[in-house]
């Protein structure tokens, strides 16, 4: 009997890469739920209290000591999710720090500190060395679940910039992903949900 070549090789795993890849698809966007979905749910065991808990949940400011709730702000929410070694999301909250110096507190900045193996003495040290003035967190598993759920999973991913928008009229939307601009992030909260 002849082995088979390496052309029937590469063939045979190429249909199985394929067979594979459908098995695992989603909705086509390669990140789970819908971006702009808010409060959708898979129709399992989640309450909307659930879903919801990354704005519901009272969370600890590390640089101020202070307990806030995201639902319970007036203005214009913009949340990112972040890690202090994440180069990517120091350029993000750059832009927000040029964003704010042109509004001041017409918005406010929530990070979301994702990374498990970080605490709350390096999110206070990282917002104070870089000079940023908003509202630090680190997050619960649970709450950073919730915001998975609703928005994908790239929300745990802090180098590609997560970005969530929470409207006044407690609508949310994710924002694209990558670096946003002030300029960017303007556009997106003059545009609201």
């Amino acid at each position: 009997m002849t082995p088979p070549t390496r052309r029937a090789l590469l063939g045979a795993l190429a249909l199985g890469s394929v067979s594979v890849a459908g098995c695992l698809g989603d909705d086509g966007d390669g990140d789970g739920p819908s971006a702009d979905s808010v409060g959708a749910t898979d129709g399992g065991d989640e309450t909307d209290a659930d879903a919801a808990a990354w704005a519901t949940t009272p969370l600890e400011d590390v640089v101020t000591g202070e307990t806030f709730v995201v639902e319970d702000f007036d203005r214009p929410v913009l949340l990112e999710t972040f890690a202090v070694w994440c180069s990517t999301c120091l350029a993000q909250q750059r832009a927000a720090n040029e964003l704010h110096e042109r509004v001041g507190d017409d918005v406010v900045t929530v990070a979301l500190n994702v990374d498990q193996n970080e605490d709350a003495e390096a999110v206070r040290t990282h917002a104070e060395e870089h000079g940023f003035d908003w509202y630090w967190a680190v997050l619960p598993p649970a709450v950073t679940r919730s915001l998975t759920d609703q928005f994908g999973q790239t929300m745990a991913n802090p180098p590609s910039a997560p970005v969530v928008l929470r409207c006044t009229d407690g609508g949310a939307r994710r924002l694209e992903g990558g670096v946003k601009s002030a300029d960017t992030l303007a556009a997106e909260v003059d545009a609201g949900c």
